[in-house]
């Protein structure tokens, strides 16, 4: 698919980073069925079932929608949602671009009872938000949607077609809306990257990590402590066996003589049994000439007499 299969002027076509990140993020999958009016955004069919969108016709509706977004007073925008994974992204979408969200849960009878008045409806899924839709249209009020293959479009006037079903693919498409909406309004250049990450409009379940942590600090410590137990284990078992595994290898050791170490000295040393008589000879003379010496020191020193003597 070329990135540049658009019809929308130079200026705004999608990059090849762009194009990159819309097939990271996976918008372009789509689901197994697909209602009439979305087979023009479906670019073919997989093996398995799914169909795959056309992405060209993707970044056309989007920056359709984006021109209508930046004509627009911020406050006349209305964003809505209905699902966890969509309530980062509408919350962001709503932070850059201006506007207003449901925060929670859309009240029935905002639109037709006048609590709200906006001048466009920015929804998520136009299935799980169909009560604003529907009311939307009791208003006259144009809508923006992001549409999945098995998404009806009854009353919805701009239809993005992409995966609105991920985390990742619905809040990289509102990152890349704000992005164009803040370009065409003139408070972002296209010359520079923007400075704000598409994982900031990325929705993640935190009690969930924190789950999936504490799982693995859990399993962590049991490997420990299973490693601590076979170290353990071995320690005990060669204590326990050392004796036996001498015994085994003393057959080894009986096979080195020790009755031949004294032929390989050599032959000009002598016989051991003469230099052992040799060394007790010595020892004799220098035992006696010692004896004599202390007998003589001996007689020849004057006995020490006292002053008590007398």
């Amino acid at each position: 698919m070329d990135a540049h299969d658009t019809k929308v002027p130079p200026i705004l076509e999608p990059t090849e980073n762009d194009i990159a990140l819309l097939l990271a993020a996976r918008c372009h999958v789509g689901t197994k069925n697909v209602t009439n009016r979305m087979k023009k955004y479906v670019f073919a069919r997989r093996a398995d079932g799914l169909q795959i969108i056309h992405l060209g016709k993707t970044w056309e509706k989007l920056i359709l929608a984006a021109r209508v977004l930046a004509i627009l007073e911020q406050e006349s925008i209305y964003i809505t949602f209905s699902t966890s994974k969509a309530r980062r992204p509408a919350i962001k979408l709503a932070q850059y671009i201006g506007g207003k969200n449901n925060q929670d849960k859309f009240v029935p009878g905002a639109f037709t009872n006048g609590l709200e008045e906006p001048s466009v409806l920015v929804c998520m899924d136009p299935m799980t938000d169909f009560q604003a839709v529907q009311e939307s249209n009791k208003c006259n009020m144009p809508v923006i949607a992001f549409t999945n293959t098995h998404c009806s479009l009854k009353y919805v006037d701009i239809a993005i077609p992409c995966n609105n079903m991920g985390s990742q693919s619905l809040g990289l498409m509102c990152w890349f809306l704000s992005r164009a909406v803040l370009r065409l309004r003139g408070d972002l250049s296209y010359n520079f990257a923007w400075d704000i990450l598409p994982d900031m409009f990325f929705y993640s379940d935190v009690q969930c990590e924190d789950n999936e942590g504490e799982q693995a600090q859990e399993s962590m410590q049991k490997v420990t402590a299973f490693n601590q137990n076979d170290f353990r284990n071995e320690i005990q078992y060669a204590s326990n066996n050392w004796s036996e595994n001498l015994l085994n290898n003393q057959g080894a050791i009986s096979g080195f003589s020790a009755k031949n170490w004294a032929s390989d000295i050599p032959e000009e040393r002598g016989n051991p049994a003469s230099w052992a008589d040799d060394v007790l000879e010595e020892d004799g003379k220098e035992q006696e000439g010692w004896g004599n010496q202390i007998s003589n020191a001996s007689t020849s020193s004057t006995p020490f007499k006292s002053p008590w003597d007398d």
